[in-house]
This record gives C-alpha cells, structure tokens and sequence, in this order.
C-alpha cells in the first residue's frame, strides 16, 4: 500500500512537472492562415516569452503590424492601419486550441474621410476568424 501512495505521489509530481513545461512552452510564432469571411490573410507572429508581435497580411493596405501576448492559451493582439481616406483599429482576442489551431473575434474600428480628411463614417465590427498554422489558400494582395 506504502509503494502505491509513493507512485501515485510520483505519478501526481511528474503530471505537474509535465503541465508547467507544456504551459511554458505553448508558441503562436510562425505563420499561420487566419480565415475571416472566407479569406485567407497571412499572419506572421514573433513570441518572445508572453510577448507576441507581428504581421497580419489585409487588402487594404500594406501589412497591419500587431502587438500582443499569449497568457496560457489565450492570445490576444492589436494594431491600427490606414490609407488616404480610411484608418483602422483592430483589437483580438483569440485561444490556441488543442489541436494546434486558434479561434478568436478581432473588432474593429473603422473611420472613413472624405478628401478634406473630414470624418465622413464610422463604424465598429466585430468579426469571427479561425487560423491554422502554414500557407493554406492564402490571398495575396498587389502593393
């Protein structure tokens, strides 16, 4: 009965031991394929500890640049973006999922201008998206 307890304690301090690294050592860098609306967009992520920083790839412009963190398996990230007549805010909030996708809702704050750069509408949306780690059907957009 003693050596059961003994195992069952090891077996307890190994499983711990074993969570914490897994916990320590979940990553989101690399590229992925974020899906929203049925369109692939590139995303590139950099970790560095909890830090997260990246790219996300749009049609609208050059690539968004992103700042965030991972904590545990919940990711979230910002960045702002514009052109001659619009600007952009996202905010996202995402989990990395088991399988070793994520799942997430970014919203977004878009202003319109007209050409004297006066505020002509705004509008805020939330939308899903899903990504998968790699290129899969990704759209390219021309600069």
């Amino acid at each position: 009965m003693k050596n059961a307890r003994i195992a069952s304690a090891v077996f307890a301090v190994i499983a711990l031991v074993a969570g914490s690294v897994d916990a320590k050592g979940k990553s989101v860098a690399g590229t992925w394929t974020l899906t929203v609306e049925h369109i692939g967009l590139k995303l590139e992520l950099v970790q560095k500890k909890s830090t997260v920083t990246g790219t996300l790839d749009w049609p609208h412009g050059d690539p968004i640049k992103l700042a965030g963190g991972l904590t545990g398996d919940a990711l979230t990230f910002a960045g702002d973006s514009g052109g001659e007549n619009f600007s952009v805010h996202l905010e996202s909030t995402g989990t990395l999922k088991a399988d070793g996708t994520m799942t997430g809702t970014i919203k977004a704050h878009f202003v319109d201008f007209n050409d004297a750069h006066e505020v002509v509408r705004k509008r805020d949306q939330e939308i899903p998206w899903t990504a998968a780690r790699g290129e899969h059907g990704i759209v390219h957009f021309p600069r």
